[in-house]
């Protein structure tokens, strides 16, 4: 091995030692509750060295929060693809964000956040107004997306996948008929999206409700994909 490649393997491991340190902070404390000092105590760094390899805080958030999307978008690509019609294709794509919360509900909490308003993180209007739902990435102009951050540029880019694929599966439900001709791709992605959202963060009085009657988190996962169900799928005249 060439001194110029162990140079720069010994640079990546670098770089993932940081990372792991900044992960395990960041998943344990929460983004406010940690500092740069932190991290580099965390990884026996000084704080220059930091610097080196990511040029902020954020940066080294956003990186996590990236993480955490890929891993998301890989488990729900993989289910949605064994699935074979459009409702069931659906189905797929949310109980796969539910897998994910309930095995990575750490990654779903710093997600969250990074959600919350709290950093200056602009969402461009990009939505592409087009009946054809066609191509890859049909709903969104990538090109006004792009911000000095790449981790941001690729968190962007995993979201915008996401709700590509909840709409093709809405409209591979039309085209093969399990769901209704009269329901909107975009519309039904953006309310799916939001239902998954919120049901990651159900308010402990509303789980104390849902206990007292005997429904676990399973059980309600399970009621309220039927409920979805019946609300789009198509109905053969009798």
């Amino acid at each position: 091995m060439s001194i110029k490649d162990r140079r720069e393997r010994e640079k990546e491991q670098r770089r993932n030692d940081i990372f792991k340190a900044a992960e395990k902070l960041f998943l344990s404390r929460g983004y406010d509750d940690v500092s740069m000092n932190d991290i580099a105590q965390e990884v026996e760094l000084s704080k220059a060295t930091l610097y080196l390899y990511f040029d902020n805080k954020d940066e080294l958030f956003f990186a996590i929060v990236l993480r955490g999307t890929r891993i998301l978008n890989s488990m729900i690509k993989e289910d949605v693809k064994k699935a074979n019609s459009g409702i069931d294709k659906v189905s797929a794509f949310r109980m796969a964000y539910h897998d994910f919360n309930r095995d990575y509900s750490d990654y779903i909490r710093i997600y969250n956040y990074f959600q919350s308003g709290r950093f200056e993180i602009a969402y461009k209007d990009s939505f592409k107004d087009d009946k054809s739902f066609k191509s890859k990435n049909h709903y969104f102009d990538l090109s006004e997306l792009k911000s000095a951050s790449e981790y941001l540029n690729s968190i962007h880019e995993m979201r915008i996948e996401r709700f590509t694929i909840m709409c093709n599966s809405v409209q591979a439900g039309i085209d093969d008929g399990t769901i209704r001709p009269d329901v909107d791709p975009a519309e039904a992605a953006v309310l799916l999206s939001s239902i998954s959202k919120s049901m990651s963060d159900i308010p402990p009085d509303h789980r104390k409700i849902l206990e007292k009657r005997g429904i676990d988190r399973e059980k309600f996962v399970t009621d309220v994909e039927n409920l979805i169900r019946h609300m789009i799928m198509s109905y053969e005249p009798e």
